[in-house]
């Protein structure tokens, strides 16, 4: 069994094109691709994840809002998905629950590797607190 991922991303495009990028990666198992944050929820209590991926939109003032429950409501870390990243949006994403981000334009063999070492660090650390 790989990484467990949900995705949680507004836009129908992005959430597919995602998700079949990540379903093509080897070690990635996709449990779930959310358009909102209800859906995530469900996603992320039926099922062991090990990663959330939250697809950042400027338009959407949400998503801060968004990252605080989806870090509250699981153990797994949330990872913020982004076209670009300023310090003020990524002092906003860490402010919000977010331990790191991802750029979109990354290739899907550095997203793979980004993903299982995320996963991997942060059981780590759940593991060194517990």
């Amino acid at each position: 069994m790989g990484v467990r991922v949900v995705i949680l991303d507004d836009s129908e495009d992005g959430r597919t094109a995602l998700a079949r990028r990540l379903e093509r990666a080897p070690g990635i198992d996709v449990v779930g691709a959310a358009a909102n944050v209800e859906t995530a929820v469900a996603l992320i209590s039926n099922a062991g994840v090990d990663l959330m991926l939250l697809a950042l939109h400027q338009q959407d003032r949400q998503w801060p809002e968004t990252c605080h429950r989806l870090a509250t409501l699981s153990s797994a870390p949330v990872v913020v998905l982004a076209s670009f990243m300023t310090p003020e949006l990524w002092n906003t994403a860490k402010r919000a629950g977010a331990v790191d981000y991802l750029l979109r334009h990354i290739d899907s063999a550095r997203l793979r590797r980004e993903i299982v070492r995320l996963a991997s660090h942060h059981r780590r650390s759940a593991a060194d607190v517990a």
